[in-house]
């Protein structure tokens, strides 16, 4: 690892943290929902900023230009962690974005209580963010995600807006829903099963845009809704077929079932599911070798890197982290299996 960037995203992350203790959270106009998910990365800050160190230092490592020259994309950011970070380590413009309204406006409170430089704030999908970028004649080098890439509903469909962006740059998605890893897998599955079926309970700071109800349950509305003269047994039927669907597109499914009588669609894993309204998956596993191809046949290089275990502060966890990080290091790279996530390594040339 080139010492003095590690040196730099160390500062970086030591500066932000005491930037983050200067303000109380209380006191900012921002939602329940984020404050929550700020007070989440306060709470575990040492374990968050391993991960966001990792990623960083894979991404700057792909810089062509110096840092200080250097355009930063903060993808789907969330509660902005990674915009403030960026920031700190000093790139040359920033951008943040992100389809929740709320968030977006939230960030640019935090932002200016931390005085963290954040140059543009895009709200939108990926059509709009495109549009935007290539509208502003923003020139991108990174652009970057944590825990994103799980929750795109369409990837060809966002692979190839993406694409779009006129200049060459590289994209770097972490996500902890590796679907190599079969640990990681197991418990991912227990979180589909939730979602399809039981939902889940309103809290204080629930994010307003998504589902609380079952999955299941809203697909089956949505199929009653629209076809009201079906019947019961036809509606079970789409309703079960239709998982892991937006609901324009259960609608077309049920249209050519009523001319058909048969479903042509099958979802590729057997316990994926996402909310029929906004299409945002439950931890997507994703099917990584489907991905690559789909990746390349649209022009762009395609990797797949691990990570290490972060540690916490319960020292008899960090026992078998230490053991599977030792295992990692000798595996290599590209070995996935042990990894707690991967990082999609993308460049457009």
């Amino acid at each position: 690892m080139n010492k003095s960037l590690n040196n730099l995203v160390n500062a970086s992350i030591e500066n932000l943290a005491i930037k983050i203790k200067s303000i109380d959270l209380n006191t900012l106009n921002i939602s329940e929902y984020n404050k929550n998910y700020l007070q989440k990365y306060i709470n575990n800050y040492t374990f968050y900023m391993a991960l966001y160190k990792q990623l960083l230092i894979k991404s700057i490592n792909k810089l062509k230009r110096p840092i200080s020259e250097s355009v930063f994309i903060d993808y789907g950011g969330g509660c902005g962690m990674l915009s403030y970070l960026a920031s700190e380590i000093g790139f040359k413009k920033i951008v943040y974005n992100d389809i929740y309204d709320v968030s977006l406006k939230d960030v640019q409170i935090i932002s200016n209580a931390l005085k963290t430089k954040i140059d543009y704030f895009i709200l939108g999908d990926v059509e709009v963010f495109v549009s935007e970028i290539n509208k502003l004649e923003i020139q991108p080098d990174l652009i970057c995600s944590f825990d994103v890439l799980e929750h795109i509903y369409d990837l060809e469909n966002w692979f190839r807006n993406i694409s779009k962006i006129t200049t060459n740059y590289s994209l770097l998605f972490m996500t902890s829903a590796n679907s190599k890893n079969p640990f990681v897998v197991n418990r991912l599955k227990k979180l589909h099963i939730k979602a399809e079926y039981k939902g889940s309970s309103k809290t204080a700071g629930w994010k307003n845009r998504d589902l609380n109800s079952s999955f299941l349950a809203a697909r089956k509305k949505i199929i009653k809704d629209n076809f009201p003269f079906l019947k019961n047994s036809e509606i079970e039927l789409l309703s079960n077929k239709t998982r892991g669907l937006q609901i324009n597109d259960i609608i077309n499914v049920a249209k050519h079932f009523i001319e058909f009588k048969e479903i042509k669609y099958k979802i590729n894993h057997p316990t994926n599911t996402c909310d029929p309204y906004t299409g945002n998956w439950t931890e997507n596993l994703i099917d990584l070798e489907y991905l690559k191809k789909m990746i390349e046949t649209i022009g762009l290089k395609v990797t797949f890197t691990n990570s290490l275990f972060s540690y916490s502060n319960n020292k008899v966890l960090n026992i078998p982290k230490n053991i599977l990080n030792f295992i990692i290091k000798i595996l290599g790279t590209k070995n996935l299996m042990f990894s707690p996530t991967y990082t999609l390594e993308v460049e457009k040339n």
